[in-house]
């Protein structure tokens, strides 16, 4: 049946798309990703950046998903990163001047075959993930596109003689606005809905008024993509979407109130009397009077969304579950921010065992907010144990990036990140098993003992102390470094103080009962213990500072 074959098309469409996306995903990941960090330091460029990478990929959904990856990350700035999801609505306009150009100009069945008949051969030869085995999904997606519009206009060509298509024609524009929404909505891609309206509209189903009312539906439908997206996402997330529906709602209503009304007049000033050209000239137009009208204002529209969410806490919200693993260069970020957060939680943690506060701690405003969210619980004991399952979240994440390609320096600074995580849990560990001894000696009838837990907490209440600064300080790698060796100096030196204070103490003839004999061996193993816990603390930190600026390799 026509209608059902009409369906069919759309499906194989859809389906080209995505080994299309898939393809160029392979192909241009890297580049496409450093033109996103690099190219976008303006207004302009940002929206430039959008609209060219969409055009040349086909891919809104491609661009948009590196971009919220970057953003969560902390790589682009809120206000680049809505100027490069404005430019992509611009960017997905491509599609439909090119298939009003060949689409229905040529035999496009038989134009796809050849194309899908030698990509598959290649796909089926050649190595996985290959370049060539990339390209050959490029030009799979590309013959399936042809192949499944192919179908779609065939089957056009013969509804008319099993039903009557007038009773599509002369609805209120309204009618066929909410229709695009409906179908946009169904199907999740306003590219297809452009097609239907093409198809449509070269059958003489409908009028050149009515497919513009429902591509202008359709861009207002597609905006739930990122809506169902951003959900239960992160705040940038929700800002990202927030953005795009409200640039779209503005555009497309306006465009569908102002310029619709003026679509002949329009048409003529273009010199454009071919309607399927008509048609996507409109919707490239109508994109384009939205970014010029809007590109003085983005700062101002960046400002006003970021005050809109000001009372959202972004940090609270766990990182790696923002950042998809697969954009490797935003993940690695993500690793580095959480590695960060896992050491000053396990500096909060080790200054528990001695009984003192960190949230107590005298540190800069900004480092503050920091050092509130990341103090997990007050006893040691519960905190210890989040601080292990956030390490277990951590390391099966890595596990996720590790299943992508990588390069030699994004494979070393992984392993790297992994080592840095595994030692500041070590050094907490460390002091959990020891923590017993030390509750002993803080409530010891013998002075001695008492004299020691003392002295080890005051000397770590200003060692933590100097540690969560250096890290949560805006200092240079060679400061922290040289604070970091001089805090290493004194550990050392600290040790041999408080071994030498408990044989002091046995050499002054204190009486020692055969009871308290054990207490003697229990004050060595506490000092050798604290200080190793302090030696890998320092260490890990030390590892940390030499990769905070470079997640991306050495």
């Amino acid at each position: 049946m026509p209608a059902l074959n009409l369906f069919f098309g759309l499906g194989i469409f859809l389906f080209g798309m995505s080994q299309l996306e898939k393809g160029f995903r392979r192909l241009s990941d890297a580049r496409l990703k450093g033109l996103l960090r690099s190219s976008s330091n303006t207004s302009f460029s940002s929206i430039l950046l959008g609209a060219i990478s969409t055009a040349v990929l086909q891919s809104s959904s491609m661009v948009s998903l590196l971009v919220m990856a970057f953003a969560s990350a902390g790589l682009l700035p809120l206000v680049n990163a809505i100027g490069i999801i404005l430019g992509a609505n611009l960017g997905t306009t491509m599609t439909g001047w090119l298939v009003a150009t060949i689409g229905f100009k040529l035999d496009l069945q038989a134009m796809a075959l050849p194309i899908m008949g030698i990509s598959s051969l290649l796909l089926v030869l050649m190595k996985n993930r290959s370049k060539l085995n990339s390209t050959a999904l490029v030009f799979l997606g590309i013959g399936l596109l042809l192949f499944g519009l192919g179908i779609m206009k065939a089957s056009t060509e013969t509804i008319p003689q099993q039903w009557d298509v007038a009773l599509l024609r002369g609805h209120h524009p309204a009618i066929y606005l909410l229709l695009g929404i409906f179908i946009a909505l169904l199907i999740q891609s306003s590219s297809a809905v452009m097609m239907m309206a093409l198809t449509a509209l070269n059958a003489d189903f409908i009028t050149l008024q009515d497919a513009a009312a429902l591509v202008i539906g359709a861009d207002l439908g597609t905006t739930s993509t990122t809506i169902l997206a951003s959900i239960y996402g992160s705040v940038i997330k929700r800002k990202l979407a927030f953005a795009h529906c409200a640039f779209n709602l503005i555009v497309n209503l306006s465009a569908f109130i102002v310029l619709l009304p003026l679509l002949p007049q329009l048409l003529s000033l273009l010199r454009i009397s071919d309607p399927l050209y008509g048609l996507v000239a409109f919707h490239s137009v109508m994109n384009l009077l939205g970014l010029i009208a809007f590109m003085p204002f983005l700062t101002v529209f960046s400002n006003w969304i970021e005050k809109l969410f000001s009372k959202s806490k972004n940090r609270s919200q766990n990182l790696l579950e923002r950042v998809p693993p697969a954009i490797t260069d935003a993940a690695l970020v993500a690793v580095q921010d959480t590695s960060i957060a896992i050491t000053v939680q396990a500096v909060c943690n080790a200054m528990r065992v001695f009984s003192l506060q960190p949230e107590k701690l005298k540190i800069i405003i900004d480092a503050q907010e920091r050092l509130e969210v990341t103090i997990a619980h007050e006893q040691f004991d519960k905190a210890y144990e989040d601080l292990k399952r956030k390490e277990g979240a951590l390391l099966q994440y890595l596990l996720k990036i590790q299943s992508q390609p990588l390069d030699e320096n994004q494979a070393r600074s992984l392993e790297k990140y992994r080592r840095i995580t595994r030692s500041v849990v070590y050094s907490n560990k460390t002091l959990k098993d020891i923590s017993k001894d030390l509750e002993e000696l803080k409530h010891s009838t013998i002075t001695t003992a008492n004299a020691l837990y003392e002295q080890q907490k005051l000397f770590h209440r200003e060692t933590y102390q100097r540690l969560a600064e250096l890290i949560l300080g805006d200092h240079t790698h060679a400061y922290v470094i040289e604070e970091l060796e001089g805090l290493q100096v004194l550990n050392d030196k600290h040790f041999e103080e408080m071994n030498n204070l408990v044989y002091a103490n046995i050499s002054a003839g204190e009486e020692i009962a055969s009871e308290q004999s054990s207490g003697i061996s229990t004050q060595l193993n506490v000092n050798h213990e604290v200080h190793h816990a302090s030696k890998n603390m320092f260490a890990s930190i030390h590892g940390l500072m030499l990769t905070e600026n470079s997640p991306l390799g050495e």
